[in-house]
């Protein structure tokens, strides 16, 4: 049951991504060659802000999670009314702290940026309209995303973000093509996402109609709230530092170096959260599996799941280092100032921050899944502290490239870091298989890139030529991969395809 459960997450999770990467790479091109690359980092870059705004959530979330993996395992009732009861007053109070902060930036972040926008009314009313979802989720969508997902049902809401993610890009780029403002343009965005949170409160309603939020709440079951909080500061940091730093510390044009950020980035973090919706489908499973302490059952499963997860990384990172150059060739072919995006060594850099950031996933699925946010926040706030550092010091000589290698710098570290420690804590004995891998895995990547940096063409003519020579490798990629990982490691093929078989329901 857990793992057809594990399925249903992942498979739903991965394709709200591959439908959020398609929106999210679509309607900026669009948006951007209409409004300008500076409109473009003006979003970019309050998004950002509000995401760190978005930390008042104080890991509720994380912490409640994890709380309620047990009592749903055992069905108590009672238990699960005092924890959600909880997960509600802080959502409540975390949303009044939000909107404060909200008001407050929208008093100050015109002051960073008028030099490249002067219209302060627009830059006001666009931060208001880019925090509607923080709202809604504070107040209305929080405390059932914490149930849902800790019962294994996270399903749910990424089929209801799918559709909604569908009708938005479509509406969006309706509004693009009739030219209307952008203001109106997000603003639409912000109507569907408030409709989409409340058909996921209504389906939680009604599959769980013993659940009371109202019952005396549990705050006692919240103990890992402030570490878990730690950790989505770290995160924040790490995963959004650049935009921050970069209004802040690039003195000319810099909504525009955002602009060309945001680009690359978008095909990074698409792909970044293509990959993790597979340890979110399968991190509520582990969850309950080490919550019961089966560790035979644990240790089988994390192999099989780390022998498959490097293999799908190692595939993605190796097209995205071969195909990223033409596609933002093509990308920006429409903008205005089309030149300042077309940049080899951002290819590299965000290849390579993504495969290392990719890499600890395994690992960090199990810390997360167990609760480990107080034992290992040290470690975080060192993650953190390195990105920060080496960013500040070259991001003036070196500007986008100089954040990136504060990322890579960071990231580093810390996948070395997470892959010790889920093999001391958890699954011990198995350090010396991941290595394996990561080296065999490595060795294939510098193959399958040095070979089609040389055969496929870095200046594609048209789209359509793109997606062919994408397909054709791709493919080639897949085999090659797939086929020296399997015979390096058959027993291990061999119990992945057991698996396959069991949910498919064959003997």
């Amino acid at each position: 049951m857990r793992t057809k459960q594990a399925l249903k997450n992942m498979t739903a999770s991965l394709l709200l991504q591959v439908v959020l990467a398609l929106s999210g790479i679509i309607v900026p091109r669009f948006f951007t060659a209409l409004y300008g690359s500076p409109v473009n980092g003006l979003v970019t870059s309050i998004s950002q802000f509000i995401s760190y705004i978005s930390l008042v959530e104080a890991g509720i979330g994380a912490a409640g999670t994890v709380a309620l993996y047990g009592p749903i395992a055992r069905n108590e009732t009672e238990e699960i009314n005092g924890i959600v009861s909880a997960a509600r007053t802080f959502y409540l109070r975390s949303g009044m702290i939000f909107a404060g902060m909200v008001a407050l930036l929208v008093l100050v972040y015109p002051l960073a940026v008028q030099s490249e926008i002067q219209d302060v009314t627009f830059i006001r009313t666009m931060i208001l309209v880019l925090s509607v979802n923080g709202l809604v989720d504070y107040f209305f969508l929080g405390k059932y995303r914490v149930l849902l997902q800790a019962d294994q049902r996270g399903y749910v809401i990424s089929l209801v973000q799918i559709v909604g993610t569908v009708v938005m890009t479509a509406v969006s780029l309706w509004m693009i093509q009739l030219k209307l403002s952008a203001l109106l343009v997000k603003g639409a965005a912000a109507v569907i996402y408030l409709l989409r949170s409340f058909a996921v409160v209504w389906y939680a309603k009604h599959h769980y109609p013993q659940i009371s939020f109202r019952e005396k709440p549990n705050m006692a079951a919240f103990s890992q709230r402030w570490a878990a909080l730690l950790h989505s500061v770290v995160g924040m940091i790490v995963n959004n530092a650049a935009v921050v730093l970069m209004t802040l510390f690039i003195r000319v044009n810099a909504l525009a170096e955002i602009s060309v950020y945001s680009v690359y980035n978008l095909v990074g973090y698409s792909l970044n959260n293509m990959i993790n919706s597979i340890s979110t489908g399968l991190g509520s499973g582990f969850g309950q599996v080490i919550s019961q302490k089966e560790e035979d059952v644990l240790r089988k499963s994390y192999s099989s799941y780390e022998f498959l997860f490097f293999i799908v990384i190692f595939i993605t990172y190796a097209c995205m280092a071969v195909l990223l150059y033409p596609f933002v060739v093509l990308y920006s072919a429409d903008f205005a100032d089309a030149g300042i995006y077309v940049r080899w060594e951002l290819v590299v850099l965000f290849t390579l921050a993504g495969l290392v950031q990719a890499v600890r996933m395994p690992g960090l699925t199990l810390i997360c899944a167990a609760g480990h946010y107080k034992e290992t926040k040290w470690r975080a706030i060192l993650e953190a502290t390195i990105n920060v550092v080496v960013s500040l010091a070259l991001i003036r000589p070196l500007g986008v490239a100089g954040v990136m290698l504060g990322i890579c710098a960071s990231y580093l570290y810390r996948t070395t870091d997470v892959i010790f420690y889920a093999a001391k804590h958890f699954v011990s004995g198995t350090l010396s298989k991941t290595f394996r891998r990561l080296l065999c895995n490595g060795v294939l990547f510098a193959v399958v890139v040095f070979l089609g940096l040389r055969l496929i063409p870095q200046v594609q003519g048209s789209w359509i030529s793109w997606f062919v020579y994408a397909l054709l490798f791709g493919v080639c990629t897949c085999i090659v991969f797939l086929g020296v990982n399997l015979l390096l490691e058959p027993k291990e093929g061999r119990a992945l395809l057991e698996r396959v078989k069991a949910l498919l329901g064959r003997e």
